[in-house]
């Protein structure tokens, strides 16, 4: 009988990918099996899924945090639209396993597996977990977290730290020593990131008098590649630039140097792929889940931090001088970077979800002989051992009405010591 699994997650790349990436991963292993995506309707996902040849499903959801009273109630009467059409998909599909990769595009099907006690397993890709995922986690049967920082959040039983499943299989070569340009590459995220784009343009404009010789290439987001083309024209610099870069490992194996945001993929690709980093991470975030990524790298040597604020653009021309007059300090940083990431995730993350299916179908093979034997075991004290997904569902409804008043707020460590990178300290204060 053929392995059936739902993954979900979108919304963004970052939780778009890691879950494409698992899904090939299982075909890949057992080709027979067969996997339906899940995501929403206002996810790039929408725009991906037909173009991909894949199998899914678009839930119209939308996230609750941070919006009007008005409007998270309309977003809960979507979540629970989308809730009873996930049962009823669940039902139909018959699933031996459901996988979020987070992001509220996931909530209503890991929902629905909690209810018909299908088995769950959670990605926690960030190093502060989000929203979905702190609510969640009790009820799903394994966590598989991309960094090792994000495993004390969670019950030591049920953690696996697996690494993040990037989008390329083939490794990026190290950072070379070449004569030529430095090769920038600039990332601001899937949906590109505006503050980071004029952070960059402003720092080249600055450096405009230099005769600091680079070759950019420059993912803007839909939004503003108009406007960055136009301005490094008016610059006179010569640059590549992309709203999205699809073949990510090939835009990463011509980089030098990596100018960037720090969610939680992008960390985790540059760190494979073995590249300087520097981070300017998403400053509005309430838990600093960027700046906690970055400093994964950071505190190692292998990427510099810098803050988006008024001065980004001046940091950013400091750093990018001081840099590119130091390519055995690129080369160094490089080694350090990789030297923290978590190779073969996707492999790691698919054995997980094996086992868990298995375990899960012997499970409920064993409960069926023993009530079809000696019904006393399953009622007295045995249950606990065979029925304890079952017994989490009760508490759902009580869990997620009580998690906005007992959130907990993460502190960016500002003592967390790291490593000088290049003359810069970065032990106190996350900037240049």
């Amino acid at each position: 009988m053929a392995f059936k699994a739902i993954i979900a997650g979108g919304g963004t790349g970052g939780h778009l990918f890691p879950a494409v990436a698992v899904g090939e991963e299982m075909r890949r292993v057992r080709p027979d099996a067969e996997v339906l995506f899940i995501g929403a309707t206002n996810g790039m996902e929408a725009k991906w899924f037909p173009r991909s040849g894949l199998r899914y499903e678009l839930f119209e959801v939308h996230g609750f945090t941070g919006k009007s009273p008005l409007t998270r109630l309309r977003a809960m009467w979507k979540f629970l639209q989308a809730l009873s059409r996930a049962r009823r998909l669940l039902r139909s599909f018959g699933a031996d396993v459901v996988v979020s990769a987070g992001g509220y595009a996931s909530a209503p099907i890991a929902v629905a597996a909690i209810i018909s006690g299908t088995p769950l397993i959670l990605l926690e890709q960030n190093t502060r977990p989000g929203l979905a995922n702190r609510m969640l986690w009790r009820f799903a049967h394994k966590i598989c977290v991309g960094f090792a920082d994000a495993a004390g959040t969670f019950s030591a039983a049920r953690v696996e730290v697996t690494g993040n499943p990037v989008r390329f299989s083939k490794m990026p070569q190290a950072v070379r020593w070449h004569t030529g340009p430095l090769q920038v590459l600039v990332l601001g995220g899937s949906s590109g990131a505006h503050r980071v784009n004029l952070g960059v343009l402003r720092a080249f404009k600055i450096l405009d008098g230099n005769v600091l010789q680079v070759a950019i290439t420059h993912q803007t987001g839909e939004a503003d590649a108009g406007l960055v083309e136009e301005a490094y024209r008016a610059l006179g610099r010569e640059a590549r630039v992309v709203p999205f870069i699809d073949d990510i490992a090939a835009a990463l194996d011509c980089a030098d140097l990596i100018i960037a945001r720090a969610g939680a993929m992008t960390v985790s690709e540059i760190a494979l792929a073995g590249r300087p980093a520097v981070f300017v991470p998403y400053p509005f975030h309430r838990d600093h889940q960027q700046e906690h990524n970055a400093r994964v790298l950071a505190r190692v040597g292998g990427a510099v931090i810098v803050a988006d604020d008024e001065r980004l653009g001046e940091n950013l021309a400091q750093i990018l001088q001081r840099l590119s007059a130091r390519p055995e300090c690129l080369q160094e940083m490089g080694r350090h970077a990789h030297q923290a990431s978590i190779g073969d995730a996707a492999r790691r993350i698919v054995h997980v979800c094996f086992q868990v299916a298995d375990n899960h179908t012997n499970t409920r093979h064993s409960v069926a002989e023993l009530g079809n034997r000696r019904p006393e075991l399953v009622k007295g004290t045995r249950r606990n051992e065979v029925e304890p997904v079952s017994r989490g569902r009760a508490k759902l409804a009580e869990a997620l009405s009580g998690v906005e008043g007992k959130r907990v707020c993460h502190q960016v460590k500002r003592n967390e010591p790291s490593k000088e990178v290049c003359g810069v300290r970065q032990d106190k204060e996350p900037v240049a």
